[in-house]
């Protein structure tokens, strides 16, 4: 290996190495309560160093963002490609999002959190940010390959005539960041009841699908 290479491979590395820590403290705090400090003493590096990596706190933050949102791009489309039918296309759709939330906790908080993206950072920020811009595509496409898949389903005449597809999807969206956010009172009722977060999620799924299909 080349030393231009190994370096690149070193920097990935860190790079690596800063967003996995920044990513946990993101996803616990408010975006003002997480200092450049507190990421690079997790991390085991000097804050100066930090800033050789990312320019800004909100750079980092938007990189994490953004590393999460490629991962659910990806396991939706990888899915949903195995479905023949609008409706298995919708079912695979709908596994994955499950799948994405099970697996990455700290990314799905990030990104259906109530301090979201467009809360904690002003337009100019947003739009001068090339990982928001790739964020906001991203998530316009996983929503868009629901939508297809619901309107697949309504052609292939499995689903519901009546449901509108984009409003569809909008709500199950809706509906996962009320999950995300839901209250302490309302987690010990499910508790409770000895329902843990994992089928409550397939629940959830589970009902909504029930909702579209044709009985």
């Amino acid at each position: 290996m080349s030393l231009a290479k190994w370096k690149e491979r070193e920097r990935e590395e860190r790079q690596n190495d800063i967003t996995k820590a920044a990513r946990k403290l993101f996803a616990d705090k408010d975006f003002d309560s997480v200092s450049m400090d507190e990421i690079a003493k997790k991390v085991g590096l000097g804050k100066s160093t930090l800033y050789l990596y990312f320019k800004s706190k909100e750079s980092l933050y938007f990189a994490v963002v953004l590393k999460g949102i490629r991962i659910w791009a990806e396991m939706i489309k990888k899915e949903v490609e195995k479905g023949n039918t609008g409706l298995e296309k919708f079912i695979l759709y709908k596994d994955a999002n499950n799948e994405f939330s099970n697996e990455y906790p700290d990314y799905f908080r990030l990104l259906y959190s109530p301090t979201s993206i467009k809360k904690q950072f002003n337009k100019e920020k947003m739009n001068s940010s090339e990982e928001f811009q790739e964020v906001r595509e991203l998530f316009q496409e996983i929503m868009f390959i629901g939508i297809n898949s619901i309107q697949k389903g309504i052609d292939d005449g499995e689903i519901r005539p009546d449901v509108d597809p984009i409003e569809s999807i909008i709500l199950l969206s809706v509906i996962f960041n009320g999950k995300v956010n839901m209250g302490d009172w309302s987690k010990e009722i499910l508790e409770s009841k000895g329902i843990n977060e994992q089928k409550f999620t397939q629940d959830i799924g589970d009902l909504y699908l029930h909702m579209l299909l044709k009985h």
